[in-house]
């Protein structure tokens, strides 16, 4: 299990030469809905609103989703 304080350090990692690492994950949307995205990398985020830009890298689209939004990541519960 993930805890939800550990969503920015693993969405915002950074290889060797400074590029986002890809990762995959589950969130629930405001309509109640689970969105799921393969191979997303955080373009940008507002630690004081908890919010981030993910770019779904296959299809090149862009959401907004909040952290407490995440169910998953990389595979594994997030919890509270």
């Amino acid at each position: 299990m993930i805890h939800i304080s550990k969503i920015n350090l693993l969405t915002e990692k950074k290889d060797g030469r400074g590029k986002a690492v890809p990762f995959d994950f589950k969130a629930i949307t405001l309509k109640g809905e689970i969105l799921e995205g393969k191979n997303c990398i955080v373009t940008s985020s507002n630690h004081k609103n908890k919010t981030r830009n993910i770019k779904f890298q296959d299809s090149e689209e862009f959401r907004k989703l909040g952290n407490l939004s995440f169910i998953e990541l990389n595979g594994v519960e997030v919890t509270m």
